[in-house]
């Protein structure tokens, strides 16, 4: 999976998920809007929905376009199964990272000794500080679990 296809529309259910994919350098639109809305934005943006709701999935495979029905709201597991079934990278790729809060591709700069990534849409800037371990912790674990077989053994 192309981290530059397909986009996800991620909707109101799974806001953490959206930021996690942004990080990961997907193109990943939080929507909070009416589900008529979001089927227009994913047949617009040609968009694949990832949600939790089973009425709004059932509606977007009526109109045929790609949606995800997700069983939980557990980031771990969520990456870990679109890893393993749809080729999904959690790879964090300095080069290719977007910003978690706006979706905007971020510019990596070194200053200070460090990396930073600046969006140049919001103006946010991170680098790779105390909460770093827990990112690749979270990382790590869904990658452990994407890597299992079917029966749940390695």
């Amino acid at each position: 999976m192309s981290r530059s296809s397909p986009r996800f529309i991620v909707d109101a259910m799974l806001k953490n998920l959206a930021s996690w994919l942004r990080i990961l350098g997907y193109d990943a639109i939080y929507w909070n809007g009416d589900d008529r809305e979001i089927l227009r934005l994913a047949e617009e943006k040609s968009g694949m929905i990832l949600t939790m709701d089973r009425g709004l999935a059932a509606a977007a495979l009526r109109r045929g376009l790609d949606v995800i029905l997700l069983r939980e709201n557990n980031v771990v597991k969520i990456l870990a199964d679109l890893a393993s079934k749809y080729g999904l990278s959690l790879d964090f790729n300095p080069n290719s990272t977007r910003c978690p809060i706006c979706n905007h591709p971020l510019t990596l700069e070194h200053r200070n000794n460090r990396e930073e990534w600046i969006c140049d849409n919001c103006g946010k800037r991170y680098w790779k500080g105390s909460h770093w371990k827990n990112i690749s912790k979270t990382l790590e674990e869904a990658r452990r679990l994407a890597s299992r077989s079917p029966d749940g053994k390695k």
